[in-house]
């Protein structure tokens, strides 16, 4: 008698192992109750109660691998601007006695904005030019510029005066893309002559540039670089500040929030 108790204790035993054995990780002791004493409901509840907190927990896991992810994004940035601005700090001094001396020879002489981003006069080269976009007749002024470029003597000055010139019709008239290029065409020329003031009027006109393609960080940034160009003060605080606000204003993995440095 007692051995077949012994027997029907085993065999018990090995059908809980069984039932254990089959049961998912993390819910073991909830569902060999469930096995050895029935369905009860009390028990049925509590394994829906468990599933809901685990699927809680994934999510939560979810959100904080994302906000870490974020975190470390924002503080990449962080570098990337520290370092800029060390760069744009010492390009502003490097650049303020020159620009001073360049500006000299143009004092008292009375300037105008054309197309809302362009300052005249310029180059005496581009002063007809000038004058047909100012009477409204850009398509006229883009040719006569277009003709200019055939010449082979232009100066490093007219030549990023030419490029900007262009680029700034270009960009009133919608065509960015092509705009941006004339911009960087002239920033590697003012680059090439080490100029300062030619690089920051550049600098000046790829930041508008970035600016209708809604990169408002790097648009920004430009702006910083160029805000010591003189008589170009009030636009480039103006269109930075623009910028800055609409920077903010976007989500943290909007293109539009990010440094591209391939473009510095």
């Amino acid at each position: 008698m007692a051995l077949l108790e012994v027997t029907k204790i085993d065999s018990s035993r090995q059908r809980e192992d069984k039932v254990l054995q089959s049961i998912p990780s993390g819910h073991e002791e909830v569902s060999c109750v469930s096995a050895v004493t029935g369905q009860n409901p009390s028990y049925h509840d509590l394994l829906v109660a468990v599933e809901y907190l685990l699927d809680e927990r994934k999510h939560l896991m979810q959100r904080l691998t994302f906000a870490e992810r974020t975190a470390r994004e924002f503080c990449e940035q962080a570098r990337y601007a520290n370092s800029l601005a060390r760069s744009a700090q010492t390009s502003v001094i490097l650049a303020k006695d020159q620009t001073k001396s360049e500006s000299k020879s143009k004092a008292g002489v009375p300037t105008t904005w054309i197309g809302g981003s362009w300052l005249a006069p310029s180059e005496p080269v581009l002063a007809p030019a000038e004058k047909a976009w100012q009477d409204g007749n850009a398509q006229k002024a883009l040719t006569m510029v277009t003709l200019l470029f055939q010449r082979h003597d232009i100066t490093v000055s007219e030549d990023v005066h030419m490029n900007l010139f262009t680029s700034a019709i270009l960009r009133a008239s919608g065509d960015v893309a092509q705009a941006g290029k004339y911009a960087e065409d002239a920033l590697v020329i003012a680059r090439e002559a080490d100029s300062y003031m030619l690089a920051s009027k550049a600098e000046f006109h790829r930041g508008l540039c970035f600016l209708k393609q809604n990169r408002f960080a790097q648009a920004q940034w430009c702006l910083v670089l160029a805000s010591h160009l003189e008589g170009h003060q009030d636009q480039i605080e103006a269109n930075r500040v623009f910028a800055d606000e609409r920077r903010c204003n976007l989500g943290p993995s909007d293109p539009g929030r990010k440094f591209d440095l391939a473009c510095i």
